[in-house]
């Protein structure tokens, strides 16, 4: 990038890491450069989903004294053998450069120093304990960050409508969750690591989607277009209806229908199912039967964690997205299922009491990791 260049990246940068919305014209400088630098892309997406911006400078180690008086040797050694007049516009430009570069580092140590979902445990013993997620999400338009997104925020307003033929996508990243109303009034609830991406307006013939993760979805009802999602090897098409898919385990989509009617089509099967029903797709086969863990579906919506007839495995895997934790298994998982609930708003150290009711097994909470002894 040239100076000027890196000055407005690191300014629009620094204020999305910090959860600014950015106004039209900045955004449209974003664009800009984005287009000239995609590795900018990258870059932009981890400062916004991690809210950490790395830097080689330890500012904590930093004399600033010294660091002037360096750069202004560096200057005089280029200049002392030649007469020219100083370009003070370029040194301009640079010292912007280098405070913009600071003020990057002062952020990412600011937020870094200890994330603020790490709180101190005063209930249950450990050495400390973690926040549930957070109600935010990352807004790309065609493929590109637009900007991050906070509670409710779909909910106000139409985000960068248009005549339709662009490309929308709502990510929710680890210990994040998100919920939208779509164009035509579908509800839709998105589960961490997840994506849902649909076009701006929805065609004349039918209302598309397609998704990565787990989502719970409210199908507003339109007879003449049908409501189609698309994930790994599956089409689901519903024209009112409320159901959940997870897509978690990819060679094993799940499709829970809580309430009308699906169509199901997958590349050598299809079936069509009733609420209170679900189908698997194992190994390209569609498997349709009567489900006995509805609840699952509903949780996403409702906000509670359902551990119905699920092994110790798959529940730590749904609690480590949920708060973005590290694991760290120190024995060996039996293979028996359990079944019970508890609301998600609850602090990690509050599932760790439960879930040790329930196993018997002992889980420690240090830092950003949970530990299974």
């Amino acid at each position: 990038m040239i100076e000027t260049d890196k000055i407005i990246f690191a300014e629009l940068a620094s204020m999305l890491a910090a959860g600014r919305e950015l106004d039209a014209q900045q955004e449209m400088e974003l664009s800009v450069l984005l287009d000239r630098y995609p590795d900018g892309h990258v870059y932009l997406r981890t400062i916004i989903e991690n809210g950490a911006i790395e830097t080689p400078v330890d500012l904590r180690n930093i004399d600033s004294h010294e660091e002037w008086k360096r750069f202004q040797t560096n200057v005089t050694d280029k200049v002392e053998d030649v007469v020219v007049r100083p370009n003070w516009k370029r040194y301009a430009s640079v010292a912007a450069a280098v405070i913009a570069v600071l003020m990057l580092g002062i952020l990412w140590f600011a937020r870094n120093e200890q994330p603020d979902y790490i709180v101190e445990d005063k209930v249950y013993g450990h050495k400390n304990d973690i926040l549930p997620n957070d109600e935010q999400a990352i807004f790309e338009v065609d493929g590109k960050v637009f900007r991050r997104l906070g509670r409710n925020e779909l909910g106000k307003q139409p985000i960068a409508s248009d005549t339709g033929s662009r490309k929308h996508k709502i990510i929710t990243p680890t210990r994040s969750s998100y919920s939208i109303v779509l164009w035509d009034g579908t509800k839709v609830w998105l589960s961490p690591e997840s994506e849902v991406e649909y076009l701006s307006a929805f065609s004349l013939a039918e209302r598309r989607v397609s998704l990565k993760g787990e989502a719970f979805f409210e199908v507003a009802k339109d007879a003449t277009r049908p409501f189609i999602v698309e994930v790994d090897g599956l089409e689901i098409r519903a024209l009112g209806t409320a159901f959940s898919v997870n897509t978690y385990d990819k060679s094993e989509p799940q499709v829970l229908l809580t309430e009308g009617r699906l169509q199901l089509t997958a590349r050598h099967s299809e079936a069509i199912i009733e609420a209170g029903y679900q189908a698997d797709l194992i190994e390209g086969k569609l498997h349709a039967g009567i489900s006995t863990h509805l609840e699952d579906a509903l949780g996403i919506k409702d906000g509670f964690f359902n551990f119905n007839n699920k092994d110790i495995e798959t529940i730590l895997e749904e609690v480590k997205r949920w708060y973005g934790v590290d694991l760290d298994i120190e024995r060996k998982m039996e293979p028996k299922r359990y079944s019970g609930s508890i609301e998600r708003n609850v602090t990690l150290g509050r599932v760790c009491a439960v879930l040790k009711d329930l196993t018997g097994y002992q889980y420690l909470i240090e830092g950003n990791r949970l530990i299974v002894k």
